[in-house]
């Protein structure tokens, strides 16, 4: 029986395609691949501990905060303790709330050591703003005032300036600060 040259020849390209992968990649060197470009390193996170001082821009009075965020990199919140030198911590405006009075005299209910709730977000690579959620009484003007902080991050260190409006006059007032990711700044 004979076999047709055209059998023949797809036999042999049957034959040559089954060959084994190995033995086909041996045939031909594989491409090296690129060299993996150098990762830049992450913008900083703004979650965390920050820790530090604040200086009205006025009256050059000022204390220490602590801020503790919970969140993302780009959004986060939590509490801030703010705490003027040689006083207590500020507390969100009405949390002195009056406890039942006892023969005749009212008593200030404890606060609660939680701070300020805030807000944080981030823009960018290393401008961070954010808000204080809550009214409170600025030792300054003893005044109740609303407030808004903006900073610029670097490495880990947050630098700006805290705005805060009387809600009664519409005065601003300025305050700078300066705190450290983690930092054990003062209390």
């Amino acid at each position: 029986m004979r076999i047709s040259t055209a059998v023949q020849i797809g036999m042999a390209l049957t034959l040559a395609g089954a060959q084994p992968v190995q033995a086909q990649k041996s045939k031909k060197a594989a491409p090296k691949a690129a060299p993996a470009a150098p990762m830049a390193a992450a913008p900083a996170s703004i979650a965390g501990r920050w820790a530090g001082n604040y200086t009205n821009d006025v009256t050059q009075k000022g204390g220490s905060l602590v801020i503790t965020l919970n969140g993302t990199d780009e959004s986060a919140s939590g509490q801030l303790m703010l705490t003027p030198t040689g006083k207590g911590a500020v507390m969100p405006e009405g949390s002195m709330a009056m406890a039942a009075p006892t023969k005749g005299k009212a008593k200030a209910a404890p606060a609660s050591s939680g701070g300020l709730p805030v807000t944080a977000m981030k823009s960018g690579d290393d401008k961070v703003s954010g808000s204080i959620e809550a009214p409170y009484v600025d030792p300054g003007c003893s005044c109740s005032v609303v407030s808004t902080f903006e900073g610029t991050l670097s490495g880990s260190t947050l630098t700006g300036t805290i705005s805060a409006r009387d809600s009664k006059t519409g005065q601003w007032n300025f305050s700078s600060f300066t705190v450290s990711k983690g930092g054990g700044g003062k209390r």
